[in-house]
């Protein structure tokens, strides 16, 4: 029996991904998460320009008081629709990385790898207060002893040889950006380098965090399946045309497949 019987795969609910994974999704369904949560760096006052007082990201979604219970609450979805063999990967900087490790541990996760995504062209250090913050994190971690990691396809992209854990790209380029723009919208490059890293074609993807919709698009291009939640209506609209927009994607994807890492 379809476990997924009562959810449409390939759309974006627009809902609390919380409610949507209690009530839509049943245990250890869900091959791969990809998740790229709130950071939080809107309450943390994280600015761009202190001289100007705009900050980094100033949006509702990422001010957050208890933000120790709203990241546990959604991990603990996560945990309970993972397949034992599947995997979780979720983004993070120093606002939300440590405390999302910690409580990925508590819940029962293993924690196999952290992965740096290594920005070519981060932003500027506007005041030179601090370096240019170059580097996001991506933890990958697992229910079980048992997990995909493709290791032909990771030789492919490198030259024969295994990939390092840094994936080495520019901030997310115009091209993906026609439909829209998002604060904090991660490149096709790197997310497609993950589903093919591990999960399969046909594989069930949850995406908890819809976002601009990178993961999405990402599963339909590389033959994966999604179920995904998202609570505001403009984010669900820019998700929706960029997944109409695929076919447009066809000549880039394949550049994208065949784009080598650097170890």
């Amino acid at each position: 029996m379809n476990k997924l019987e009562n959810i449409q795969f390939n759309r974006v609910y627009q809902m609390d991904c919380v409610q949507g994974m209690s009530s839509f999704l049943p245990k250890e369904s869900i091959d791969l998460q990809i998740v790229d949560p709130p950071y939080n760096i809107g309450l943390k006052g994280a600015k761009v320009n202190l001289k100007k007082g705009y900050k980094a990201i100033d949006e509702d979604w990422d001010t957050i008081e208890n933000f120790e219970e709203f990241t546990l609450n959604w991990l603990k979805e996560c945990y309970r629709t993972l397949k034992p063999n599947g995997s979780i990967l979720s983004y993070g900087t120093h606002h939300n990385v440590f405390l999302t490790g910690y409580l990925m541990e508590q819940l029962g996760f293993k924690i196999k790898m952290q992965y740096i995504w290594k920005k070519t062209n981060p932003p500027p250090s506007f005041l030179g207060t601090n370096p240019k913050y170059a580097t996001e994190s991506i933890i990958w971690a697992t229910k079980g002893g048992s997990y995909t990691y493709n290791y032909d396809y990771a030789k492919s992209i490198n030259g024969g040889k295994n990939i390092s854990n840094v994936f080495e790209t520019a901030l997310t380029p115009q091209r993906e950006k026609k439909h829209g723009k998002f604060p904090c919208q991660k490149p096709l490059e790197v997310t497609i380098k993950l589903l093919n890293l591990h999960s399969n074609p046909n594989d069930m993807v949850l995406v908890p965090f819809t976002g601009s919709g990178t993961e999405c698009l990402g599963a339909r291009l590389t033959n994966r399946n999604f179920v995904s939640f998202e609570t505001n209506y403009k984010y669900i609209e820019l998700a929706n045309n960029r997944l109409d927009d695929a076919e447009c994607f066809e000549n880039y994807f394949e550049y994208l497949l065949n784009h080598k890492q650097v170890s």
